[in-house]
């Protein structure tokens, strides 16, 4: 079933209308707008008007002259002088109108037609072009609202689709189009209305009304959506396929609000039928009958939204309603189809490919058009490279209309591995001059995928080397063909065009090659060269001597043999002319893909020719990179250079061959020997670039892409490819900004490498909105379920940054359930629960990857930890956490000293069944901060003294920070400034609970009751809330001072005798660990603002500031466990600043805390 939380964007013709809705049929409109228009000029208005006479006369005489003339600016300015005379004749205004939409002026002739309807015209002509400019105007935000809705961003589609509606207001398909936006942006009440507008412009159409019913069985209304769906079941276009999809619908919202005998209801008229759709939901009805828990509660508030197709036709759009693939509860019926998709994607999990196709091709069988599915058998044969089978499922997808541009990339990324294997063989029989069984090869290879240029050239090369010169120049136009920029096919047909007798188109072909901006040093030499020698041939010296003029300074024997001979051949036009010498054309199998180069064939240029220093070696070389034995290609090429040190394409056969064996420092070493030679060797540069990259130098790979776009001599997909390197390179090096400048020259690229990098890109620089955006684009032309995933964590990450965390947890969920994420491992599936926020299902895939021993380091070990304390399982999260500590202490697991002691702070936390305190303080009543164990007291300053035990209960004492604790305590008075009763007649007890109901907040709510010990103690009813947070009340281990803060606010009531007391108290400060003494004592001097609000005084409030001193000493610890102890000291002096002076004075406080 298509997931609740995925929308799938509806696809709504840019113009208007469409077929089943509409009664008035596109070319009946088109016809009518024709006729309207040919009468405009030459028939009078059908309402009666006056004659033109005079200035109107000759104005508008001029205008129509004009216009016959085709001169619609005077055409139209004469239109407007004749109306400033005679507003009220109608055909002035349509001429004016003419004249301006043949400027293509549209906005300005609908402008006239609002004019003249101001003016009070009123003329069918008139109307009906109005209505059809409107309607050409509508098409701009029309196409807009798509596009914004295809980028995940509804409100722009409303603000784009209001526009189109304010323009054609009786038009359906756009009022349609909004109901989608509204639902897009989970506006359903919105949606609702907008619905309610689109059926008063069509009561009859079904669509609106089955919009309407979805969205009113979303919001619980299920009669009222279900009297919706009854009316669409009346329109009369409902026939066919169409019928079928609407019952469909309309069943499927039936099982979801728990009404399976009216989904049966619904599919009666579509008889007995082994349609897979039909049947799917017809069992899941007989199932909810039987047992109604078949399908969750509420399955009705997130069904998925009823979308359509649209194809164009002659007449216009024809669309129909696209079902979900699966009904509501379908997982929870025995449903052959849907457990051998489960089996499928549980197969794919544990790597057996074979398995999954097999089940997934047997689950298609029953539902051809689930998208998921069909993704997954994809997926499937493109990793157990099945390369045939995976190029016809693709070519199946999109013939169902699966539109995701990633499939073609993928298809022809399958078509290139379907012929390297040919290519690759080709080479080999190419090595061992078999060159009729390379040709046969090579032929196939291209027939295996036409679009890599390389096996074309290869197949070039192959027929010249058998001999078959016009087989190779077919296929030498048919590569020219394909890409009319590469300079390597023209120089090859430029060749074989002279030796077939076309000296004027080899020319051409010759002149277009070197006039490419991406050639390298190597190659301009060969290319040159190449060209001479055949203007030689030719007999043209001069041609020849402007060939080589640009490489004058080559020190090379070619060029000095071919100007000497050009010369020769000027002095004496009898001398014999040089053969045609062929190219010589090397291609190679490497990390990359097949790659091919051309040389000339003389004895300087490319390898030379046998007998040439280094050439036996080079074509060993050479030989090995064919058959990709690195390690001897190095040997070799490292004996060619020795004969022939200066030999540029020696070191570039050694680079290859050093890169190839993953040897990446010695091939940046020769990267930087070739480069020294020719710095702007594009290639080279790039070639240097992915090295450093590998390498992590991201500021040398940064120059290098650098350097290789800014010389211009990059080729084809080497720009491309070279910039998202680049861009790598700078996410690599934390520079994002830079690399979204980089991300622009893409332009409008929406592609899978493009939109995930901008994704992480603005992900780096908190750019949050924008980056889900980014990261929901990349996930919908993912190419493989890797790149899906990394792209729904991103995602999922963003939506947790926003705030959103219920969307990113029913984003997580929606994927879990359909299954999208059962190729991951247990451990991935466990972070990204955990993610998502998922807690529950976290732990029990934490868990499971423990038992499987895949915990084995700190970081998950830590995330395991949290994941089960998260989870309320508090002995495993104390285990695991106490593995994370002993992991950080032997060293396996690299991490600050302050992040272990935080580890301990957990295992303290989560060992804690019970407590102690005792307290003395001194101080005014209702000012300061009381112990959250002592009832306030009733009169001045004064000395109390007390202790607290307390007892968290089993399972619900602590939760995830969350705390429950049942006390008892007493207290006692032991001075009272204003003479009030002391000592054992004073003494309070109390019995209690409170609670911490928040993880992460520190609200502690809590409810006593007092009973008196002494004669004088009350009895009563304590209510309290106290609230705090603060920063740097804990002891730190990797700093020895730190900031300190804390803000803490308490209310207090009686209920028995009311009395209402406040207080507050804010502090800040320097926390000092005192090393000299103990490293677990903190020192800390602050400032402090506080006061209180007490209804027992005459003047309630008070409020004094001042400075103050806190001396806290940590004990009771081990290796697992952060000091669970503390003693603590507090003096504070006050300066009254408002209120009663009870808040002026000392005061002091002692604590001890077991």
């Amino acid at each position: 079933m298509t997931s609740a939380t995925e929308f799938p964007k509806p696809h709504v013709p840019a113009a208007g209308t469409m077929r089943t809705m509409r009664r008035l049929s596109l070319a009946a409109m088109l016809i009518a707008t024709v006729s309207v228009t040919a009468l405009s000029i030459h028939t009078p208005a059908l309402a009666q008007e006056a004659p033109l006479t005079g200035p109107a006369w000759e104005a508008a005489d001029k205008a129509y002259a004009a216009y016959r003339a085709k001169d619609y600016t005077t055409a139209a300015d004469q239109a407007r002088e004749a109306l400033k005379f005679r507003p009220d004749v109608a055909r002035l205004w349509l001429l004016l109108m003419d004249a301006l939409e043949a400027q293509d002026k549209v906005a300005d002739a609908m402008a006239a037609a609002r004019a003249a309807s101001a003016a009070g015209i009123k003329d069918e002509s008139l109307t009906a072009r109005t209505r059809s400019m409107s309607r050409v105007l509508a098409q701009a935000p029309s196409l807009a609202a798509n596009k914004a809705l295809e980028a995940r961003d509804p409100k722009r589609a409303q603000a784009e689709i209001r526009k189109a509606i304010e323009l054609v207001p009786d038009d359906l398909s756009y009022r349609v189009l909004l109901v989608y936006a509204l639902l897009a942006d989970d506006q359903l009440d919105a949606a609702e209305q907008a619905a309610t507008a689109a059926i008063k412009v069509d009561p009859q159409a079904f669509l609106p009304q089955i919009l309407r019913g979805y969205i009113r069985e979303r919001l619980g209304r299920i009669s009222e959506a279900e009297q919706d769906f009854d009316r669409a079941l009346k329109d009369e276009v409902l026939t066919g396929t169409a019928a079928r999809d609407a019952r469909i619908v309309i069943a499927d919202a039936a099982i979801a609000a728990g009404r399976p005998r009216r989904a049966l209801s619904v599919l009666e008229p579509l008889g007995n039928t082994q349609d897979g759709a039909i049947t799917a939901r017809r069992d899941v009805a007989n199932a909810q009958i039987a047992n109604p828990s078949v399908v969750p509660r509420d399955a009705n508030r997130t069904m998925p939204v009823p979308y359509q197709s649209c194809r164009d036709t002659p007449y216009g759009p024809v669309c129909q309603l696209v079902p979900a693939t699966t009904p509501p509860g379908l997982s929870g019926v025995t449903s052959p189809a849907y457990k051998a998709a489960e089996d499928a994607y549980e197969a794919y999990g544990k790597g057996d490919d074979k398995l999954a196709e097999a089940k997934i091709r047997e689950a298609l069988q029953a539902f051809p058009n689930n998208t998921a599915w069909r993704r997954l058998l994809i997926d499937v044969l493109e990793r157990s490279k099945q390369y045939e089978a995976l190029d016809a499922a693709i070519a199946q997808a999109v013939a169902a209309g699966d539109t995701d541009s990633s499939l073609l990339g993928r298809r022809a990324s399958a078509q290139t591995e379907l012929g390297e294997p040919l290519a690759d063989q080709a080479i080999k029989e190419l090595s061992r001059r078999n060159a009729k069984a390379a040709a046969d090869l090579a032929q196939k290879a291209v027939s295996r995928a036409p679009n890599t240029m390389n096996y074309r050239l290869l197949l070039i090369s192959a027929l010249m080397a058998s001999g078959q010169s016009k087989a190779a120049l077919a296929a030498a136009n048919d590569a020219v063909k394909q890409d009319e920029t590469d300079a390597l096919a023209r120089m090859l047909r430029g060749f074989l065009l002279q030796q077939n007798g076309n000296r004027t188109e080899a020319a051409a072909d010759f002149e277009r090659a070197l006039q490419s901006n991406v050639l390298t040093d190597t190659e301009i030499l060969n290319y040159r060269l190449i060209a001479g020698n055949a203007a030689l041939a030719a007999g043209q010296p001069d041609q020849a001597l402007a060939l080589l003029k640009p490489i004058e300074g080559e020190k090379n024997a070619d060029v000095a043999d071919q100007r000497k001979l050009a010369e020769q051949m000027q002095a004496n036009p009898r001398r014999a002319r040089p053969a045609l010498i062929t190219p010589s054309t090397l291609c190679q199998s490497t990390n990359y893909g097949i790659i091919c180069s051309v040389y000339y064939g003389g004895t300087g240029g490319g390898l030379g020719g046998p007998g040439m220093p280094g050439y036996e070696d080079a074509t060993a070389g050479f030989r090995a990179m064919g058959v990709k034995d690195y390690a001897a290609a190095a040997a070799a090429a490292r004996r060619a250079l020795a004969s022939d040190p200066g030999n540029a394409n020696y070191r570039m056969l050694l680079l290859s061959a050093l890169a190839g064996q993953g040897k990446l420092a010695e091939a940046e070493a020769t990267a930087t020997a070739i480069l020294a030679r020719d710095p702007r060797d594009g290639a080279v540069l790039l070639q240097r670039g992915y090295l450093r990259s590998r390498m992590q130098n991201y500021p040398g790979a940064i120059a290098d892409f650098a350097a290789a776009l800014a010389s211009g001599r990059l080729k084809g997909t080497e720009v491309r490819n070279a910039r998202l390197a680049y861009v790598d390179a700078l996410l690599g090096a934390k520079q994002p900004e830079r690399a979204l400048e980089q991300l622009a020259a893409f332009g409008s690229d929406a592609s899978y490498d493009v939109a995930a990098r901008r994704a992480f890109a603005l992900q780096a620089l908190g750019r949050h909105e924008e980056a889900l955006a980014a990261f929901d684009a990349a996930y919908l032309r993912a190419r493989s379920p890797a790149d899906r995933l990394t792209m729904l964590r991103g995602g999922i990450a963003e939506l947790v940054d926003l705030g959103r965390s219920a969307e990113a947890k029913a984003r997580f969920e929606a994927a879990y359930a359909s299954g999208e994420l059962k190729g991951l491992s247990t451990l991935d599936m466990a972070y990204l629960a955990s993610q998502a926020g998922d807690r529950q299902l976290a732990w029990r895939y934490f868990h499971e990857a423990e038992e499987q021993g895949g915990l084995r380091r700190g970081p998950g070990l830590m995330d395991a930890a949290y994941a089960a304390k998260a989870s309320f399982q508090n002995e495993d999260a104390k285990r695991l956490f106490m593995r994370a500590i002993d992991s950080a202490n032997s060293g396996e697991f690299k991490t600050s000293s302050q992040t272990v002691y935080g580890l301990r702070r957990e295992v303290s936390e989560l060992d804690r069944t019970w407590g102690a305190y005792v307290s003395a303080s001194y101080g005014a009543v209702g000012v300061a901060p009381s112990s959250p164990l002592a009832p306030p007291p009733n009169g001045g300053h004064t000395i109390q003294g007390g202790a607290e035990i307390y007892w968290r209960p089993p399972g619900i004492g602590y939760q995830n920070g969350a705390i429950f604790e049942v006390f008892a305590r007493g207290f006692q008075t032991w001075y009272a400034e204003n003479g009030s009763s002391t000592g054992w007649d004073t003494t309070q007890g109390s019995v209690g609970v409170r609670w911490k109901p928040f993880a992460t907040q520190n609200l502690v709510l809590e409810s006593a009751y007092l009973f008196p010990i002494g004669a004088l103690a009350r009895e009563d009813w304590l209510l309290r809330a106290a609230y705090s947070l603060g920063e740097g009340t804990d002891l730190r281990v990797d700093v020895s001072e730190w900031n300190y803060w804390q803000a803490y606010v308490e209310g207090d009531y009686y209920v028995s005798q009311p009395e209402r007391i406040g207080l507050f108290e804010a502090r800040w400060g320097r926390a000092y660990r005192a090393d000299a003494i103990s490293r677990n004592l903190m020192v800390t001097p602050f400032l402090a603002i506080g006061g209180g609000y007490d209804t027992a005084y005459a003047t309630p409030f008070t409020l004094g500031a001042g400075p103050g001193l806190n001396i806290r000493y940590w004990f009771r610890e081990d290796v697992y466990h952060a000091p669970m102890s503390y003693f603590d000291l507090t003096f504070q002096y006050r300066f009254k600043l408002a209120g009663d002076d009870r808040g002026e004075g000392l005061f002091a406080g002692a604590v001890v805390s077991y």
